[in-house]
């Protein structure tokens, strides 16, 4: 049976020059393991993808390996199958035995084959099975495309995968997904944390996407423990995404994290500063984190 765990996402830094800043990304997720946490992972959303270059992505996955004592699900950029295993080839570099990487299927979905068929070489190239992070796609028929427990099992049959981040767009066919996967899948669920992990557990899913653990890693570790804090937990993880999801839960953390003084001091453009009133907000919020802290 595998084991329960929260997973944290590791946003990357900048400083006043907008130059990716490592150093307290390393601060950082030293902070996380004293406070509990044992696997922490880059992904293309929360790491910012989409603003790094491939050496900077290089960079951070090589930092947050040869600082975090614990588990590292690295995220890879989701581009040519060719730039991708070159990517892989390199990431062997700073990868240690307890490292894995995270495929991300580069957009659009047109055939099963073609998913498959792109994990699989990159996994050949890792030399092991791989995640593979499993947002919706667009089709290149046309509407959009969910990944499904056929694609995913056939690539663990074979060998090629480990895990996934789950990302289905409805709660209830994730449900369903989730229930159809190989029960030796490790299945991360995210969009909900806690939340969605509480009803996802009982399809199979047996790890979450942190939100108040990127905060207090601690919180999460007494939630997978139950106790009489659950409930009292699940009501402040409530709190917490109703105060961040109004400002935007990316935009959100970064102050969040700023204001807490870990990491994530400055942006790099193009990204929204939030305002005055929304920093306070999210403080008080902070706050009644922290107090409930233990």
């Amino acid at each position: 049976m595998l084991d329960k765990k929260f997973i944290v996402a590791i946003p990357p830094s900048y400083d006043s020059e907008q130059e990716l800043e490592l150093e307290s990304t390393t601060t950082y997720v030293k902070y996380l393991y004293d406070n509990g946490a044992r696997t922490v992972m880059t992904t293309a959303g929360t790491s910012q993808f989409n603003f790094l270059s491939f050496k900077e992505i290089y960079m951070l996955n090589s930092t947050i390996s040869d600082s975090f004592e614990g588990k590292c699900i690295l995220g890879i950029p989701g581009v040519s199958t060719s730039e991708t295993c070159r990517y892989v080839h390199y990431a062997k570099d700073y990868s240690s035995p307890d490292d894995n990487l995270m495929a991300l299927y580069p957009d659009r979905f047109y055939d099963n084959k073609s998913v498959v068929d792109y994990v699989s070489k990159i996994s050949d190239k890792w030399g092991k099975p791989i995640y593979l992070h499993t947002p919706k796609m667009r089709k290149g028929t046309g509407g959009d495309w969910n990944y499904t427990a056929e694609v995913v099992n056939e690539l663990y049959d074979k060998g090629k995968l480990v895990g996934i981040k789950e990302e289905h767009s409805d709660l209830s066919a994730s449900y369903d997904f989730v229930a159809a996967l190989n029960k030796n899948i490790d299945v991360i669920v995210a969009g909900g944390s806690m939340r969605r992990f509480n009803y996802l557990q009982s399809a199979g899913a047996n790890a979450f996407l942190s939100g108040i653990g990127n905060l207090f890693p601690s919180l999460e570790n007494r939630f997978l423990n139950p106790d009489e804090w659950s409930q009292p937990l699940l009501q402040l993880e409530t709190k917490l995404f109703n105060t961040f999801l109004k400002y935007g839960w990316h935009p959100s953390l970064r102050v969040a994290l700023k204001l807490l003084g870990l990491t994530c001091f400055n942006n790099r453009n193009p990204w929204p500063e939030l305002s005055s009133d929304a920093e306070s907000e999210i403080m008080n919020t902070i706050k009644e984190l922290k107090d409930a802290e233990f």
